[in-house]
């Protein structure tokens, strides 16, 4: 099983959390990285990785097949020279070449100038399969939620469709240039990277990052396990252990005494649906506790309630996970805003 999601947690929350003692733990890291598949004696150190790319494109030493406006060539014209370059040092150059058909989600140079850095730790090999969707899918055929097969053996694109913000997503990366037509597919043009080469859902995943042992913990006790692990789709916003902590010892205490009151505040972390930061709008979404959470955004930063979005767009097979630096409390019976007490919560 592929450990992108749980890498991206430790490594990018190493920033906001650097007080963390198990962040950056290289014996952590390999342990996932062992089950990285396709170079296993590598330990996700592969040869190829996108912090080795260029943009220059080598040379194939190969004869022109004759056949034009393949899905490289489309690349080539629309200047993504990195991504053929990743594509040639990979070895698919001859798979996208002639075979197909195929939808390639295609980051600029800039996206993969701007990856995230635990994009660096995962195969390139890898980060190439997952952006080659099998069969040709045009823009006016994606519908909300459906999920493409990828020549990365159980691992799938999700697209999601945003009104609200004008935005198509694939995997959470907005689709900025769709529908470049090749002799053996389509090309869409991404604004990022996709990096979250998961396998497992929500719950699954959220177990396998330390960064939310409390949450976990408290997962496990309500017997939400198994609901967080359905079909979904859902968006959790998952509070690390650092925002757990600046709750009171008192309060804390009251939620682990109180199960009825604690799942009611799991419950108000999650939102059914599948909304990744390019879809989020200033507003308001329900959760399944009931109630409602307030949404802003401003110049790229994303707030839930009071709560800062510390890692964005962790994709998972049954939606997305965010990660948030501040418990989610719903309001109480009274509505009067007082502190919370798990006796008064609606329930």
């Amino acid at each position: 099983r592929v450990a992108a999601f749980a890498i991206g947690c430790v490594l990018s929350l190493a920033v906001a959390y650097p007080n963390l003692d198990y962040l950056g733990n290289e014996s952590f890291a390999l342990r996932f990285f062992n089950s990285v598949p396709g170079r296993p004696d590598d330990f996700g150190r592969s040869l190829h990785t996108i912090e080795t790319l260029t943009g220059a494109l080598p040379e194939s030493g190969e004869k022109p097949s004759g056949r034009r406006n393949n899905l490289l060539e489309v690349a080539k014209r629309l200047n993504l020279t990195k991504l053929v370059e990743a594509v040639t040092k990979v070895g698919l150059h001859h798979v996208l070449n002639h075979e197909g058909p195929f939808t390639l989600f295609a980051p600029t140079n800039e996206a993969f100038d701007n990856v995230p850095g635990y994009c660096s730790d995962v195969p390139l090999l890898d980060i190439v399969k997952y952006h080659v969707a099998l069969g040709a899918h045009k823009k006016m055929e994606f519908k909300n939620n459906v999920q493409l097969n990828t020549l990365l053996v159980g691992r799938r694109v999700r697209v999601n469709i945003y009104p609200n913000t004008k935005e198509i997503t694939a995997s959470g990366r907005s689709v900025s240039s769709p529908d470049n037509r090749a002799s053996n597919g389509i090309l869409h043009v991404l604004s990022g990277v996709m990096c979250a080469l998961y396998k497992g859902n929500a719950a699954f995943e959220l177990q396998r990052c330390p960064s939310f042992g409390i949450l976990n913990s408290f997962i496990n006790m309500t017997d939400l396990y198994n609901a967080l692990n359905a079909d979904g789709p859902f968006t959790v916003f998952a509070p690390t252990d650092s925002a757990f902590a600046k709750l009171s010892p008192d309060l804390v205490n009251d939620l682990k005494n109180n199960l009825t009151a604690l799942k009611e505040v799991l419950l108000y972390h999650v939102v059914p649906d599948v909304w990744y930061a390019a879809g989020l709008s200033p507003g308001q979404l329900k959760t399944l506790q009931g109630q409602k959470l307030t949404v802003d955004v401003n110049t790229g930063a994303i707030t839930i309630n009071d709560a800062n979005v510390v890692l964005p767009d962790a994709t998972v097979g049954n939606g997305v996970v965010h990660a948030i630096d501040t418990v989610l409390l719903p309001k109480l019976a009274d509505g009067a805003g007082a502190p919370f007490k798990p006796s008064v919560l609606l329930v």
